[in-house]
C-alpha cells in the first residue's frame, strides 16, 4: 500500500538520493546535458508530496510553486513506474491546490507526455528552454475528474 503525505524534513536525504537516480535515469534529457541535481535548491519555495510504502521508502515525489499551481517536478523510483503512484502524487493535489494548474514537459519525454495526455492535460503553447523544445501544459477542474 502506498501513502500520499506532505513530506517532512526528515524525508531530504531520502528525496534528495530519489531525485539523484532519476535524473541519472532520464534518457529523455539531451546529450551531454548536466541538470541540477539538488533536490532543495531545485525546488526552494515549493511545496512537496511524496509518496511513501508502507515500510516508510519514499517513492516518488511532486512539488508544485504554489502561487501558480505549478506543477514543478513530478518523478516515481524507476522500479515503481507504471504501478499508478504518478496518478496517486497528482490526485492528492486536488485536495489543496486550485485549478488550472500548468507545468512543462520536455518534448523528447514522450512517456511523460503519453501520461499527461491521459491525465486530461492539453498542451498550451511550445517553448525552447535550455533542455529543448519544451509543452507548457495546462490542466482544469473538468478534465480531472473533479468539479
Amino acid at each position: 500500500m502506498v501513502t500520499i503525505r506532505a513530506a517532512q524534513p526528515s524525508d531530504s536525504t531520502e528525496l534528495q538520493a530519489l531525485f539523484e537516480r532519476f535524473i541519472r535515469s532520464a534518457d529523455w534529457l539531451p546529450e551531454g546535458s548536466v541538470p541540477e541535481a539538488d533536490f532543495a535548491k531545485t525546488t526552494e519555495g515549493e511545496r512537496v508530496y511524496v509518496a511513501v510504502l508502507e515500510d516508510g521508502q519514499l517513492i516518488g515525489a511532486v512539488t508544485v510553486w504554489e502561487p501558480e499551481s505549478f506543477i514543478h517536478c513530478l518523478f516515481v523510483d524507476h522500479q515503481y513506474q507504471g504501478q499508478g503512484i504518478g496518478t496517486k502524487l497528482m490526485e492528492s493535489l486536488t485536495q489543496w491546490l486550485p485549478f488550472p494548474w500548468k507545468l512543462k514537459c520536455l518534448a523528447t519525454n514522450r512517456r511523460a507526455l503519453d501520461f499527461y495526455r491521459r491525465q486530461g492535460w492539453k498542451k498550451l503553447e511550445t517553448g525552447l528552454g535550455d533542455q529543448g523544445t519544451y509543452f507548457l501544459l495546462g490542466r482544469e477542474a473538468d478534465s480531472a475528474g473533479t468539479t
